[in-house]
């Protein structure tokens, strides 16, 4: 039988080691299910927001925003089989810990969410960035664009005409690790590294000789005298 998703919710003595992920925000008023996922899905991680039939249980990968009503506990593997699993169909889930479905808008699948009670929070991480639970579309695009440009540059050792990571995200983003998949963040989660932004030192004119570079210039080459202002 599969561990349960918290072992600190039941009374239990184990030396075995757990690997918990802190999915709930709440564990207040948590809802769960059993449902049964088909052969061939493959594998699901734990929080993928998924679909289950009311009347057969049956768990699959939604397809539209309005098809998410569920919340997966457990990782799972139907690759070959179909297998067990439970859902949590309420509660309260944390923005970075869920993991979106692929091609869904976020801001969509939240609002759905919240009509079958499950409610996703935005999250803020010490260093100042969010992962929000309703980005615009423009915030999650340009997060999107970010973990695009840094798969392509992970997969590839050419030149190629894919923009330097900190090209893609110009103006608000969301977060990036929220646009990662399930492997992504258990295995490449260099890969939602925002991109740093450089700003070039500006030139300064200086007397000849006293700044660093040779020829005086302060990169180098010869240097500038700036006259006072004229004063009455």
């Amino acid at each position: 039988m599969a561990s349960p998703a918290n072992p600190i919710g039941q009374a239990s003595f184990s030396t075995t080691a757990y690997s918990y992920t802190p999915l709930v925000s709440d564990g207040d008023d948590i809802v769960s299910r059993s449902g049964t996922v088909a052969s061939g899905i493959g594998i699901l991680r734990r929080g993928a927001i998924l679909k289950i039939d009311p009347t057969t249980s049956a768990i699959t990968a939604p397809v539209a925003a309005t098809d998410c009503n569920c919340i997966l506990v457990n990782d799972i593997d139907a690759t070959s089989a179909t297998v067990p699993a439970t859902v949590y169909v309420g509660g309260k889930f944390k923005a970075d810990a869920v993991i979106w479905p692929g091609a869904l808008s976020h801001s969509a699948v939240s609002d759905n969410l919240r009509n079958f009670d499950i409610q996703i929070e935005s999250v803020i991480y010490v260093d100042g960035t969010l992962v929000k639970s309703a980005p615009t579309q423009e915030e999650q695009k340009n997060a999107e664009a970010v973990v695009a440009a840094n798969v392509a540059a992970a997969s590839t050792t050419t030149t190629t005409t894919t923009p330097a990571p900190g090209q893609t995200a110009a103006g608000p983003s969301d977060s990036p690790w929220a646009y990662l998949t399930g492997d992504q963040k258990a295995s490449d989660p260099q890969l939602a590294e925002a991109p740093t932004t450089t700003t070039a030192a500006p030139t300064t004119a200086g007397a000849s000789g006293s700044a660093a570079g040779p020829g005086g210039g302060l990169f180098g080459g010869a240097a500038t005298t700036t006259p006072a202002p004229a004063t009455s």
